[in-house]
């Protein structure tokens, strides 16, 4: 296929979580939703974007309010196939601005002022040009960085960019997405949902609601050992609510009691989610769920969600008003 360089002065690389269950993209949902609400709000040029990742990534984009004009697909998944591809797409821009560490690699041999936005440094190639303007969230990842013998600077413009789209996108209700009136709502999320572990949410689940909590859990349709999660699911009588969502987690933030964030390290992406979680008012749990401290192996780690879980019923209880409340006079 004949491929001819953009028309536009700035070229934007990103790739968005991809939508299809059993595929391991390299897509992350922070670097989407920055890219989208950069360009929407006028903090960055709208130049011309290209979406990395498969089919199932346009849907995940879309959710995520991005708009793309190209989409490449990386051959056995890797971005560094798409290099010679980059470089003739992008051959009549002046500034590439590369919003995933992981995309690193494709600013490789291009003359053009160069950008990353760093939200994983620990994604990132081994080795990234002294070219690249890198800018970061946290000072962990600029320390990350500078250990690496490249300059990074702290950002401090883009990250209110995401703290009102709770409030912002489509209205998602309870009852919509049937949950139980009465049940208190978990889920797990991260910024790359794949590496959510479901079989290990269930095992949980099954723990609280053998507690004497009525439950609903929500894990993304792209979470590993999904099928061995409903398998266990089916195998405790199904005592408690498993859903799966194809929108992203951080599209139903208003649905939550609680979500469990296993994968914090610290690093600028982590702080952004767990951020648009405060925002909406969602408490997140930092608690790993794989290897020996994991959710489905240490008893112990129930007991921090029991005890927020106590909190939330207590607070609600307080909430309610009583018949003996006087009434409200205009």
């Amino acid at each position: 296929m004949n491929e001819s360089a953009v028309q536009h002065d700035v070229v934007h690389l990103v790739a968005a979580p991809s939508a299809t269950p059993e595929i391991h993209t390299r897509g992350r949902t922070i670097p989407t939703l920055l890219c989208a609400q950069a360009i929407e709000q006028g903090l960055t040029p709208p130049g011309h974007i290209i979406l990395i990742g498969d089919t199932s990534c346009e849907s995940q984009a879309r959710l995520l309010g991005l708009d793309w004009h190209t989409r490449l697909t990386p051959p056995l998944g890797d971005p560094e196939m798409l290099k010679r591809r980059i470089k003739r797409l992008t051959k009549g821009a002046s500034r590439i601005i590369c919003w995933n560490d992981e995309l690193a690699v494709l600013l490789r041999g291009i003359p053009a002022e160069l950008d990353l936005i760093s939200t994983s440094p620990t994604n990132a190639p081994a080795y990234v040009s002294k070219r690249v303007s890198i800018r970061c969230f946290e000072q962990t990842d600029c320390d990350y960085w500078t250990d690496r013998a490249n300059n990074a600077t702290l950002d401090a413009l883009l990250p209110p960019t995401l703290d009102n789209l709770a409030d912002t996108n489509r209205p998602i209700t309870r009852a919509s997405v049937g949950i139980d009136d009465n049940a208190m709502c978990i889920g797990v999320l991260a910024d790359r949902p794949s590496d959510i572990d479901a079989r290990e949410l269930t095992f949980l689940l099954g723990l609280l609601n053998a507690s004497g909590y009525c439950l609903t859990g929500i894990v993304p349709s792209t979470a590993n050992h999904l099928a061995a999660a409903r398998r266990h699911h089916r195998g405790l009588g199904a005592r408690f609510q498993f859903l799966v969502a194809t929108d992203p987690i951080t599209s139903l933030l208003p649905v939550f009691d609680a979500l469990i964030h296993p994968c914090f390290d610290g690093s600028g992406s982590s702080m952004l989610i767990e951020r648009m979680c405060e925002n909406a008012d969602v408490p997140v749990l930092r608690l790993k769920h794989s290897g020996r401290a994991g959710l489905s192996r240490a008893p112990g780690v129930a007991g921090p969600i029991i005890e927020h879980l106590d909190e939330l019923i207590q607070s609600n209880q307080a909430s309610q008003p009583t018949s003996q409340s006087e009434p409200t006079h205009a």
